[in-house]
């Protein structure tokens, strides 16, 4: 069923036939070689993944390794309620996502009221309204976590007339320095629209990291991600086959590779982290340096190109410690998309506070997709 606060904001079964333009992003049975369910528990899984990787990873955010260690010991954590009560971690409620997560949801949310479409403007809008305000129906007084970069952007006089201008400004301010994670953190969601169409992915996904992050590393990191889940979605590559997956990680990395205005120095950094070959190699936890996009692009392909165990691997990933509810965002959600939702540890996220409310628009993002469950005849929609 559709939940009835988004009912109006979509296309209906009745007026399908007189669908415009608008509508070509709902997913065609030509888009796909998988199954329809199975397509539909990976897409679910991007979402949830990210989410509960996000909600994991705060565990350690900005800790060392060895602080981490000291605190949780050799094995992490086991529940949320282990996560420790300090002053950053009891912002949040146990098990409750971060901004990573906050900025993906206004992607999605973005979607569902435009019917697919992706501007610019319209997420300038919505980030800058979420700064000031937050979520306010999840409790929410103003975004929480907000990093360097997004706030230097957001409170630029120009940002919701000309975001782009605006970042660039500040990445020109910087000495064209700043690199950071912000945009990769929440730009996986685009990797599920349009995924038959990888130039329209690539589009969407400039569209969105570059309103913050102008530097060609963060959009070359996003591009990556989005383009193998977009992939994963497709499904002309098995994921769960080494070979086919080796393949996949190959083709998302030269496409990211295109955004880096043929830079030799920053095209082998960007291979360097896909292809990493350890946790440990990517050094996460480094001294001012945990935040830089290309060690949650790391961290995300190491996840998954490397297990097949969600739980085991946003545990081994928190416990490297550094920008962790960042990296295991990125993580989860690639890893996600790779075993799909019933593969997550479901227990774990029925125990996110808000996961009700991430439910209900779940339901509304698959049913603006064409891909939502049409109620039995004679049933309430709202039983």
């Amino acid at each position: 069923w559709t939940p009835r606060y988004c009912r109006s904001k979509l296309t209906t079964e009745a007026n399908m036939a007189e669908a415009q333009p608008a509508e070509a992003h709902k997913v065609q049975s030509t888009w796909s070689k998988l199954e329809r369910d199975v397509l539909i528990d990976k897409i679910k899984g991007v979402v949830y993944g990210q989410a509960l990787g996000d909600a994991m990873g705060l565990a350690t955010e900005f800790m060392s390794r060895d602080q981490a260690k000291a605190v949780y010991g050799k094995k992490g954590i086991a529940s949320f309620d282990d996560i420790i009560d300090d002053f950053h971690r009891s912002r949040w409620l146990k098990g409750d996502w971060t901004d990573d997560t906050d900025q993906m949801l206004l992607i999605l949310i973005g979607a569902i009221e435009n019917k697919g479409q992706i501007s610019e403007k319209d997420f300038a809008a919505r980030l800058y309204r979420w700064v000031k305000s937050g979520f306010p129906e999840l409790g929410d007084i103003g975004g929480m976590g907000i990093g360097m970069t997004v706030m230097r952007t957001v409170t630029s006089k120009i940002f919701q007339e000309d975001p782009h201008k605006a970042a660039h400004t500040v990445w020109e301010e910087s000495g064209k320095y700043l690199a950071a994670n912000g945009a990769i953190m929440r730009t996986s969601i685009l990797g599920v629209m349009n995924f038959n169409d990888l130039p329209k992915v690539i589009e969407n996904t400039r569209k969105i990291a570059l309103t913050t992050h102008a530097d060609p590393r963060c959009a070359a990191s996003c591009v990556a991600v989005t383009t193998a889940i977009a992939m994963m979605l497709q499904g002309n590559f098995d994921a769960g086959k080494k070979d086919e997956l080796k393949t996949l990680v190959q083709h998302s990395l030269q496409l990211g590779k295109e955004q880096l205005e043929d830079n030799p120095e920053t095209v082998k950094e960007l291979e360097k982290h896909v292809k990493a070959k350890s946790w440990s190699a990517l050094a996460l936890d480094e001294h001012n340096a945990i935040g830089y996009t290309y060690k949650a692009l790391g961290a995300g392909f190491f996840g998954l190109r490397k297990f097949t165990d969600f739980e085991k691997a946003i545990t081994e990933l928190l416990m490297e410690a550094g920008d962790a509810d960042s990296n295991c965002a990125v993580c989860g959600a690639l890893l996600g998309c790779k075993i799909g939702y019933k593969a997550l540890p479901i227990e774990r996220l029925q125990k996110m506070p808000h996961i009700g409310w991430l439910d209900n628009y779940v339901t509304c993002f698959l049913d603006m997709l064409g891909l939502g469950e049409t109620p039995d005849e004679g049933e309430s929609p709202d039983n």
